[in-house]
């Protein structure tokens, strides 16, 4: 996909967009600093909140274009429940969920500092039943675009990847949590997103993300989108390499920021045409979604994009 520098008034093409991926519910501690090794740090502030990569993604690219659904796993919990209920709520499709009855849903255990960095541990729990067997029901002619993350087995990555490629969807993956990825996962992906460090930890003997992106690149894949935090993020397609610098905010929690980066950018795909505009969408999204607390603390469409202009 080519990058242009058309401004564009928002109106999507036909389908729907698809996340597969996780869901999580976020029990996470505000502190003033993270815990040294074998220490108890006492004075931290308590939140329970949605979450999970795959579910991130889902609402923050529901926010900017209402057509999307959530495939995903959850457990038959009191967790599930109230996260089942909540995403209805909002108005995203849950029909392709799986309730999983020997599986708990999964949690994620996050240390928050006060100048918004964190630490995140998982129990994956209902994310690992998804199986490529769960796929085989999901209609993916109806979609567009497919975006996926690896808190699901690479197993089941790899088979929804290879069938929506077969139907003709534009695929993205956030690769995180980072792994090294097989040949026939980086074959079907279309646009990839990770971090600076993520970039070189997906295939081996890299130690520097340019010259990852660049290999990236020769696997087939067409755009690699680094994401830099405060720096912003770098495109690299081709010959052409763009830096795209980051609002200017004051951030309070950082967690969810690259998956509202990367459902973001597949809404502004959809909306745009365009990953010029997509990125800048995805860019202005993010921002905003750091200056409140969650994972899912996600700005609205009329705010996006008054932070695009700005």
């Amino acid at each position: 996909m080519a990058i242009t520098s058309k401004n564009k008034t928002p109106q999507a093409t036909p389908g729907d967009l698809l996340v597969i991926g996780s869901m999580n519910m976020d029990l996470s501690i505000k502190t003033r600093r993270m815990p040294r090794l074998g220490e108890t740090l006492l004075g931290g502030t308590f939140n329970q909140n949605a979450g999970g990569k795959g579910a991130n993604q889902a609402i923050a690219a529901h926010i900017l274009f209402p057509k999307v659904s959530l495939c995903a796993g959850i457990g038959k919990d009191s967790m599930g429940d109230e996260y089942m209920k909540y995403l209805k709520e909002l108005g995203v499709d849950t029909s392709l969920i799986k309730v999983f009855d020997n599986a708990h849903t999964g949690v994620a255990i996050i240390t928050v500092v006060k100048e918004g960095e964190n630490i995140i541990t998982v129990a994956p729990g209902a994310n690992l039943m998804l199986s490529p067997d769960d796929l085989k029901n999901v209609d993916f002619k109806k979609y567009t675009h497919v975006a996926f993350q690896l808190e699901n087995t690479l197993e089941t990555v790899s088979a929804g990847l290879n069938i929506a490629k077969s139907c003709n969807c534009t695929t993205i993956l956030k690769a995180s949590p980072a792994c090294l990825l097989p040949d026939e996962i980086l074959n079907n992906i279309d646009i990839i997103v990770a971090n600076e460090i993520e970039i070189m930890q997906i295939m081996r003997g890299f130690t520097d993300m340019k010259k990852a992106a660049a290999a990236l690149l020769d696997k087939g894949i067409k755009n690699v989108i680094i994401t830099l935090g405060a720096r912003g993020c770098l495109l690299i397609s081709g010959k052409i390499e763009k830096r795209y610098p980051a609002h200017s905010v004051r951030p309070i929690d950082t967690v969810g920021a690259g998956d509202c980066f990367t459902g973001s950018f597949m809404a502004g795909l959809k909306i745009y045409g365009d990953i010029d505009m997509a990125i800048k969408m995805a860019n202005a999204a993010a921002a905003l979604s750091v200056t409140k607390n969650g994972a899912q603390s996600f700005a609205s469409l009329d705010n996006v994009l008054k932070k695009m202009k700005g």
